[in-house]
C-alpha cells in the first residue's frame, strides 16, 4: 500500500503479540470537549492500514487541506510528476492552460466544486467539454496522492454537458443521405472500391492496417516488417499484426495507448493479403511498412480526396502527384477507418466482446464510439424468420 501522508497523521498500526494488527486513530476530532482516539484490531496489517485509509476520510481530520495552494500551483507541481507521452501531455497542456489556469488558475484548490466545474464546461463546445473535465480530474486526483486533498470532489459527478446542435437543414433534399453521412464509416462497397482505387499510393500501407485490423492511425505507423505474418489456420491463409508500439507526430516511437492495445490481430481479406504483398517488398526487418511521417499523414490523406488544382507549371512534389486518387469516394479521415472495421466485423456477426479485444478497449468503449452498424441486413434475416413462423400458423 501507497506510503500516505494523510493516513500517517491521523493513526498509527503496531502489531500486537498474538499476531494480530491494531489500528488507532490518535489525533481524532474532538466531540463535546472530549477528543475520540477510536482503535480497531484486524488480522493483516493492510486491513488496518484500510481502516486508517477511510477513517481519515469520514473524520476529517483536516478539514482545510488544500486551502493556500491554487490550481496554477498544482498545476506547476502535476506537470513535473505526472508521465505521459509527448502528444497526451500537449493535449493536457492546451486543455489546462487555454481553460481551466485562465479561468480558476488562481482559485484555492479546496474551493473547487462541481458547481465552479459545471459552470466552465457549460461554456465549452460538446467536443471539448469532456476533455477539460478528464484533464481537470486527473490533476485533482493527482493533488490527492500528494496529499494536497482529501478527496476528487469531481470524482463520479454526472455534469451536463453541452448537447451537439442539429442542423435539420440537412435532411430537407435527402434524409437518408444525410443519415448515412453522419454515421461516419464505410460500407463494403465504399471500401473496396477504395481498395482498388488506393494501391501504390504512400498511406495505403497505413490504410490496410486501419480499415482490413482496425488499429489506429498511430498504431499502423507503427508497423515493421517484422511485424507481419502470413500463416496458415482452418486451411486457410491468415496475416496477423504483432500490435505493440505506436508512432505520433510528437513521439517518434512510443508505447501503445493501453497495456489491453498491446496483442496480436488477424487481418480481412483481401487486405491481409495485399499488406502482406507490400511488407515482401522490403529489404529490412525493421523497415517500416509505412513511411509517411505522422505529422504529414493526415494532410496527406485529405489531399488525397482533393482534386489538384489546374496550372501551367507541372508539379515537383511527390505528395501532389497523388492528389485527388480517392476523389470520387466520400471522405473520411483515416481514423475513422476503425470505426469502418469495428461495424464490418459486428455486422458480420462477430460479438462486442470479441470486437473489443481485436481492438485494444473495453465493449462500452467500443459500442460509444466506434460502433455504427447498418441494420438492413439484420432486419431482413428477422423478417425472414418471422414470414417462416407465420406460415406454420397460418397452414
Amino acid at each position: 500500500m501507497p506510503n500516505d501522508t494523510r493516513r500517517r497523521s491521523i493513526g498509527s498500526v503496531r502489531q500486537l503479540s498474538n499476531g494480530r494488527w491494531l489500528a488507532r486513530i490518535t489525533r481524532g476530532r474532538k466531540t463535546d470537549g472530549e477528543r475520540r482516539n477510536p482503535s480497531k484490531v484486524f488480522d493483516t496489517k493492510q486491513e488496518s492500514e484500510s481502516w486508517l485509509q477511510a477513517m481519515a476520510v469520514k473524520l476529517d481530520e483536516r478539514p482545510d487541506l488544500g486551502a493556500g495552494v491554487t490550481l496554477s500551483q498544482l498545476w506547476s507541481v502535476y506537470c513535473h510528476g505526472k508521465e505521459l507521452s509527448a502528444k497526451a501531455w500537449a493535449t493536457y497542456k492546451w486543455y489546462a492552460k487555454r481553460i481551466w489556469l485562465e479561468r480558476i488558475g488562481d482559485m484555492d484548490v479546496s474551493q473547487i466544486s462541481p458547481a465552479v466545474v459545471q459552470s466552465v464546461i457549460s461554456t465549452l463546445t460538446p467536443g471539448n467539454a469532456r476533455h477539460a473535465k478528464v484533464v481537470l480530474s486527473s490533476m485533482l486526483t493527482y493533488a490527492v496522492r500528494i496529499g494536497v486533498l482529501n478527496r476528487n470532489p469531481i470524482r463520479g459527478h454526472d455534469f451536463d454537458y453541452p448537447k451537439r446542435e442539429c442542423d435539420e437543414t440537412t435532411f430537407d433534399t435527402d434524409p437518408f443521405a444525410a443519415i448515412q453521412t453522419a454515421r461516419d464509416v464505410w460500407d463494403v462497397r465504399t471500401t473496396l472500391r477504395c481498395y482498388e482505387l488506393i494501391q501504390g499510393l504512400p498511406l495505403e500501407p497505413a490504410w490496410l492496417c486501419c480499415v482490413g485490423a482496425g488499429l489506429r492511425v498511430e498504431e499502423a505507423l507503427a508497423l515493421r516488417r517484422m511485424d507481419v505474418r502470413r500463416i496458415q489456420t482452418s486451411g486457410h491463409m491468415v496475416t496477423q499484426l504483432a500490435v505493440h508500439a505506436a508512432r505520433t507526430s510528437l513521439d517518434e516511437r512510443k508505447e501503445t495507448k493501453t497495456k489491453q492495445s498491446v496483442r496480436v490481430v488477424a487481418m480481412l481479406e483481401p487486405f491481409g493479403a495485399r499488406l502482406w504483398y507490400i511488407a515482401c517488398g522490403l529489404e529490412n526487418a525493421t523497415d517500416l511498412l509505412c513511411t509517411v511521417s505522422a505529422s504529414n499523414q493526415n494532410k496527406r490523406w485529405r489531399g488525397y480526396f482533393q482534386l489538384p488544382k489546374v496550372s501551367k507549371h507541372l508539379p515537383k512534389k511527390d505528395g501532389f502527384m497523388h492528389r485527388g486518387k480517392l476523389a470520387e469516394l466520400p471522405y473520411l479521415p483515416l481514423s475513422k477507418m476503425r470505426n469502418t472495421h469495428v461495424t464490418i466485423m459486428a455486422e458480420s456477426g462477430v460479438s462486442d466482446s470479441i470486437n473489443a479485444l481485436m481492438h485494444g478497449h473495453t465493449e462500452m468503449v467500443e459500442r460509444r464510439h466506434y460502433l455504427a452498424p447498418d441494420t438492413t441486413q439484420a432486419t431482413f434475416q428477422a423478417s425472414q424468420q418471422m414470414h417462416r413462423r407465420h406460415l406454420k400458423l397460418v397452414g
